[in-house]
């Protein structure tokens, strides 16, 4: 097992997945690779980039699609297995949770449904914390600067119009983030990252208070990584105008039918 685990939970849209592989960049962490997704090729807007991947990072608690469940005791065995490129010297691990990233988004008969054995979904998050020997949460939110965040959700959740993905995050900052740390340091320790001004402003006190957590020097150049996942997932919807979101067919439909966007 890795010395210092950290797990990143986060809600849809809050850049997790590149956090997740951020971290891992660090000395004495895997150094996974990353791939870039187009999920809506094909569609409006497709030719843009929809998020990271880090099949590194990815632990599944359950069966998901073609990946089997995994205890976190084989995570090295599993990185073998499927010929990840990873650090084989890593000591330190960040991972992110499949299917849910973050569980409290889940209920108690969801994960039945999924065959898991926890009775509750409490149960399940303290099963994880233990297995994993987690160290720290690592919660990214967007507590500001966050309209590029909404646009982006919109485009991910195509059933979602952005003045929606507007009010989801107005959620998340009036009363949702919140409510996730006070939960969920029931468990363990909690750290949370202001992922916009990390993303936006290459904010150096939040990077210095990151390391803090993580025990490591600073990365030579980060702010590259910063820069890059701007340019390529978020700096795209500065000019597009929210109206040109909104007309897209799967999102006129969503309007037409009154369809719940979560469903």
């Amino acid at each position: 097992m890795a010395n210092n685990v950290f797990g990143c939970w986060y809600e849809p849209g809050d850049s997790g997945t590149w956090l997740a592989w951020f971290i891992n960049q660090h000395e004495n962490y895997p150094k996974f690779k990353k791939d870039i997704r187009y999920e809506q090729e094909g569609k409006k807007f497709g030719e843009i980039a929809s998020d990271y991947s880090c099949h590194g990072a990815d632990w599944f608690i359950t069966d998901f699609h073609d990946h089997n469940a995994f205890e976190f005791k084989n995570y090295r065995q599993r990185l073998l297995n499927k010929n990840i490129e990873h650090d084989s010297s890593y000591k330190h691990i960040c991972y992110k949770l499949i299917p849910w990233h973050n569980p409290l988004g889940s209920d108690d008969d969801e994960i039945k449904e999924w065959g898991l054995t926890d009775n509750t979904v409490e149960d399940l998050i303290a099963r994880i914390i233990e297995e994993s020997n987690t160290k720290a949460l690592i919660i990214p939110e967007a507590n500001v600067s966050y309209q590029l965040f909404a646009k982006r959700l919109a485009f991910i959740r195509p059933r979602f119009t952005v003045e929606y993905a507007l009010d989801t995050y107005e959620n998340r900052v009036n009363q949702m983030y919140a409510n996730t740390v006070s939960s969920l340091r029931k468990f363990t320790k909690v750290h949370t990252v202001a992922i916009d001004k990390l993303l936006l402003r290459n904010d150096i006190d939040e990077y210095l208070k990151l390391l803090d957590i993580l025990e490591v020097p600073a990365l030579e150049g980060w702010t590259s990584l910063t820069n890059n996942y701007y340019a390529k997932i978020l700096q795209p919807w500065e000019n597009i105008p929210n109206s040109e979101l909104n007309n897209r067919q799967q999102t006129l439909a969503s309007i037409d039918s009154k369809e719940n966007p979560y469903k």
